[in-house]
């Protein structure tokens, strides 16, 4: 949201505890104070009288709960099964990071690169163990990198691997056909998330084993890019709150 707000809307983002938030975005987030309190919020800590905007965020998992100190307003959530744990089939639905390409046109010029996207949690390890035995054209993203670099290193592939929700999502904005892997116990939820998107998106994809797929480079055949319309674009845009 650091990039998006502010070209999207002309909006500064600032930084807060999340009892003094006003907007919550991109992410598994709608259930986050729940897994950091799962015993409901302290006393102290109620702010009834503020309110917490949703637009585009999910939960983390199929258990988590809407809890916050704040009074909740959602505008839209990530997918169908987000709306409908809230009882609002009718939101919008879309995550915002596939607003991408309107700040970041697709690169003219493609490098018939493959981009493996670890989740941010397990880059470290991902690196240690397999960078030295990829094939020349792969290259790994690292998720804590600048967001443009990462969005262009997505952008300019010609397939994408990842066990990141987000690695996925960006290659669909811009048509990147993708692959993904199994994740392990250091990513956080149920599957909820994936499953959450991939209602959205109208197609799932089939988990292969990173080990599987290096065995064979040559060999893993990814999911087509689902890229959403415009009219759902334009009313995930025409429902962001501020």
């Amino acid at each position: 949201m650091a990039v998006l707000l502010p070209a999207l809307f002309n909006l500064q983002p600032e930084f807060v505890g999340r009892d003094r938030a006003e907007l919550i975005s991109i992410g598994s987030v709608i259930d986050s104070y729940h897994r950091r309190y799962p015993k409901g919020v302290k006393l102290i800590n109620r702010r009834p009288w503020r309110t917490l905007h949703v637009w585009g965020s999910g939960f983390m998992s199929s258990t988590g709960q809407p809890v916050w100190p704040q009074k909740l307003v959602f505008h839209a959530v990530r997918g169908p099964l987000s709306a409908e744990k809230l009882g609002q089939p009718g939101l919008a639905t879309g995550d915002p990071a596939l607003l991408l390409p309107r700040i970041w046109p697709k690169p003219a010029t493609i490098s018939n690169a493959v981009a493996i996207v670890p989740h941010f949690i397990t880059n470290r390890h991902f690196r240690a163990k397999y960078a030295s035995s990829l094939p020349r054209h792969w290259k790994i993203v690292d998720l804590l990198d600048d967001p443009k670099k990462i969005t262009h290193a997505i952008a300019e592939s010609d397939m994408v691997i990842s066990n990141s929700l987000h690695g996925l999502i960006v290659a669909d904005a811009y048509g990147v056909p993708s692959v993904r892997i199994e994740g392990d116990r250091r990513i956080k939820g149920d599957g909820f998330k994936y499953r959450d998107y991939e209602a959205f998106r109208g197609d799932s994809w089939h988990i292969l084993n990173f080990e599987d797929v290096l065995a064979q480079p040559g060999n893993p055949t990814p999911a087509d890019a689902r890229q959403p319309d415009t009219d759902r674009l334009e009313s995930l845009l025409a429902s962001f709150p501020f």
